[in-house]
């Protein structure tokens, strides 16, 4: 069960970006629609390899990916932003859009959404100043040494994964070999609390697995605050005490929840909210379900998405990070997870880049019920950025 008294605790609080600005209110931000497609490019090619749940959170690897960025030049920073679907967005404009998140999601009332950075390098290697300015300025992503024992560095990182996801996000890297000399980290953490749900209303009923199979699971029932009905899918949306809102997609008939990603990735996850119907009652029907995973595929994903260089020993740029060369990004470490109940949620994720060298009265109602295989959508209303996105196969 998400425990609502539970909260995030950091025993060394990370400062906000000095450049980001937090609205008072629901600003879009630059990187709502590009994090869409990159998310759900992501959670499409991992459905593929993957057989069980699928959980990631978009917005922890492109942070990461975006501080890293910022060390890369010509070819292999095109092609970081091609796969980032950043193209239409300068450096500038990226690294203000993300230090405009951050500060937004450490000022939510409510709901505590985290956002932390950091940097972590080998003794005797710098990074470039301006390379380090700019993930401090915007990222608030400060530089710390690591140990040049692989283990202990490993332990070194993990402790402060595992510090700024309330506990949940252990073990995101087993060990930092010799070669890697840079490794630069995200955690994201998210907790919100409902009203949806009463647990008296919660009862056994079946869910249809993947292959057909009927199993019984703990349903709960409730009404959402609005729902999206279309050809291929139904969709409601679930408020929370902040700004954060989980969105709950069923495949309808035939579909399943990889051809509804093909349908948003060509719509756009925007056409969600652009859709939605809030004047009628929603009546819904969800398993609680925990889901943990650690992504197995990331580096495949990015170099099928177009960003080949970066990993090339031979053909990465990142001439701007530091006087380091050959400078090539030898992995990418991810893990997330996603627990739902009457309560409400609780999300966190972490990303290691490592581097080598008053409404009128309802008319209607509708019901969803989410009784097969379903997709869902974690985002941060107050600025429509995706936090997480998963695929529930199995909610026991």
């Amino acid at each position: 069960m998400v425990d609502r008294d539970v909260v995030y605790r950091d025993t060394d609080p990370p400062e906000l970006p000095s450049r980001g600005h937090a609205s008072s209110g629901y600003v879009k931000s630059p990187l709502a629609d590009p994090l869409g497609r990159f998310g759900l490019d992501l959670l499409a090619r991992e459905a593929k390899s993957a057989d069980g749940n699928v959980v990631l959170s978009p917005a922890s690897i492109h942070a990461a990916l975006a501080m890293t960025l910022n060390g890369a030049s010509g070819e292999t920073a095109t092609e970081m932003r091609r796969a980032m679907a950043i193209d239409s967005l300068d450096a500038q404009q990226t690294n203000q859009a993300w230090a405009d998140v951050i500060a937004s999601a450490h000022s939510a009332q409510g709901a505590q959404i985290r956002i932390a950075d950091s940097l972590w390098v080998r003794q005797g290697i710098t990074p470039l100043p301006q390379f380090g300015d700019v993930n401090f300025d915007y990222f608030a992503a400060g530089s710390d040494t690591m140990s040049e024992d692989p283990r202990e560095a490993a332990v070194q990182i993990d402790r402060w994964v595992e510090e700024r996801t309330g506990g949940r996000i252990k073990d995101l890297l087993s060990e930092v070999p010799p070669i890697d000399k840079l490794v630069l980290v995200n955690a994201i953490y998210v907790k919100a609390a409902w009203d949806h749900f009463e647990t008296a209303a919660t009862q056994d009923e079946p869910f249809t697995l993947t292959d057909g199979e009927k199993v019984d699971v703990p349903m709960m029932h409730g009404d959402a605050d609005a729902a999206t009905v279309t050809d291929e899918y139904d969709a409601a949306l679930l408020d929370t005490n902040g700004p954060v809102g989980l969105w709950v997609i069923v495949p309808k008939g035939s579909q399943t929840p990889e051809s509804v990603i093909a349908v948003l990735q060509k719509r756009g996850l925007g056409s969600l909210e652009k859709s939605a119907d809030d004047s009628a009652t929603v009546h819904l029907a969800m398993p609680r379900f925990r889901l943990e995973y650690t992504a197995r595929g990331i580096v495949d994903d990015l170099k099928d998405m177009g960003m080949q260089r970066a990993f090339s020993v031979d053909q990465a740029d990142f001439s701007r990070m530091a006087e380091v060369k050959p400078l090539w990004i030898d992995d990418i470490a991810h893990k997330a997870i996603l627990n739902v109940d009457e309560g409400g949620l609780e999300a966190a994720a972490a990303t290691a880049v490592v581097m080598a060298a008053g409404a009128a009265p309802p008319t209607k109602a509708i019901e969803v019920r989410a009784d097969r295989p379903f997709v869902c959508v974690l985002t941060q209303t107050n600025t429509d950025v995706p936090l997480f996105m998963a695929i529930v196969r199995d909610p026991r």
